[in-house]
């Protein structure tokens, strides 16, 4: 019997979103053929400590052992994701003659092209799942001279470019992104497939119990707290609006969460407050807010959803959202009618969401909040979504 091998830049335990859709799908592939997981040591959130194997019966797991680099450096992120692939490359070869498709799910750019370039040449179908948009995410937050990021984008893009191109499947998780995609990168919008990233529906499904009536409105941000989540910016925004007998819970890690904790202890506010959670407890924190709160920062958002929007909405919660115009958060936000969105990168219209909320009534929060789980339940679920890839996959090898 031939084999599907998943090539995953993150895998559980790894408490990352890519890392458990690729899970979900090595176990439902799994039911019918021969699959074998090729994955990096664990190193995600940077800081998090991993103790001994994850294995799962069902299917082959192969630790590759690359380096790794989870700081957000260019240079090292780059060695990490040619040396992951240049490995995994080594099995394919390896292996070609076993092996009849391939889930490239490597590390952006490099990682991804040079597993293409393997596929390509042992003449092995591949989808290659799109969460964030490169090179042009390169430029989120940091500054280059114009001339410096005309240059690195005209050098990468053709490498996006390739491994779109030469795949059987592009999965992207919006439609705004598929038509940005197609549009810039030349390929056909038909090779692409519109996937919603899901959650561990079940989490959600539980009858937790309800916070205590204390008359008090909390806002919750559940997530990674790094450059591309504009934590720092919810915090100003919270504190100025200053709303009575509220809170703001930030749960996460990550590179920037020393910067906001310092931020908040200038400020002087003791209504915010921060924590960690774990996977399997983010249904039960956010079941204790009244609204869920993100915020991208402008162009990070506008051709994307964010998982933890999948998330929140999963949690039949409000949702304030800080992002583009244009985007699949305010799309959804709007058809569901399940809460605010604002310009980005703006503190006023972030405060004044804020203030939005305080100003309703219990029972208008309480209806955004079932039309978000109404909304979610027939558009964000591990069962309508999972059920797509495995679908195209298949049609693929037929």
């Amino acid at each position: 019997m031939k084999k599907k091998v998943i090539i995953s830049a993150v895998f559980p335990p790894e408490p990352v979103t890519s890392a458990y859709l690729n899970y979900d799908l090595a176990k439902a592939l799994a039911k019918d053929c021969q699959v074998t997981v090729l994955r990096p040591r664990p190193t995600r959130p940077i800081g998090a400590k991993f103790d001994g194997k994850w294995n799962d019966p069902n299917f082959e797991t192969i630790l590759i052992d690359s380096y790794t680099h989870p700081k957000s450096e260019l240079i090292g992120r780059f060695k990490e994701a040619i040396d992951f692939s240049n490995k995994a490359v080594k099995y394919i070869k390896a292996h070609k003659d076993e092996i009849d498709f391939v889930y490239n799910d490597g590390w952006q750019l490099f990682g991804l092209y040079i597993i293409a370039k393997a596929c390509v040449k042992y003449d092995i179908p591949y989808m290659v799942p799109i969460q964030d948009i490169y090179p042009e995410c390169l430029f989120t937050n940091r500054s280059f001279p114009k001339l410096v990021e005309f240059a690195i984008y005209r050098t990468l893009l053709p490498l996006d470019r390739y491994y779109q191109k030469n795949a059987a499947c592009v999965r992207t998780i919006s439609d705004e992104m598929r038509d940005y995609l197609s549009s810039t990168r030349k390929v056909p919008a038909e090779r692409y497939l519109v996937v919603n990233n899901w959650q561990n529906d079940e989490d959600f499904m539980k009858d937790y119990p309800l916070r205590p009536e204390d008359g008090k409105l909390v806002f919750a941000y559940v997530g990674s707290i790094n450059a591309h989540a504009n934590v720092d910016l919810m915090i100003k925004a919270f504190a100025d609006a200053n709303i009575p007998n509220s809170q703001f819970r930030i749960y996460g890690g990550g590179n920037k969460k020393e910067y906001c904790v310092n931020l908040v202890k200038e400020l002087g506010v003791k209504n915010i407050l921060f924590d960690v959670v774990s996977r399997d407890k983010v249904a039960y924190v956010q079941s204790k807010a009244d609204v869920l709160v993100l915020a991208l920062p402008k162009g990070n958002g506008n051709l994307c959803l964010p998982s933890k929007m999948t998330s929140y909405m999963l949690s039949g919660k409000p949702v304030l959202a800080s992002v583009d115009e244009d985007s699949a958060t305010t799309r959804y936000i709007r058809e569901a009618n399940c809460g605010i969105s604002v310009n980005p990168d703006d503190m006023e219209a972030i405060r004044n969401g804020f203030l939005s909320f305080a100003k309703m009534k219990k029972e208008e929060l309480k209806n955004q909040g079932t039309n978000s789980l109404k909304f979610s339940k027939l558009n964000l679920t591990r069962e309508v979504n999972l059920h797509m890839v495995v679908s195209r996959i298949n049609s693929i090898l037929r």
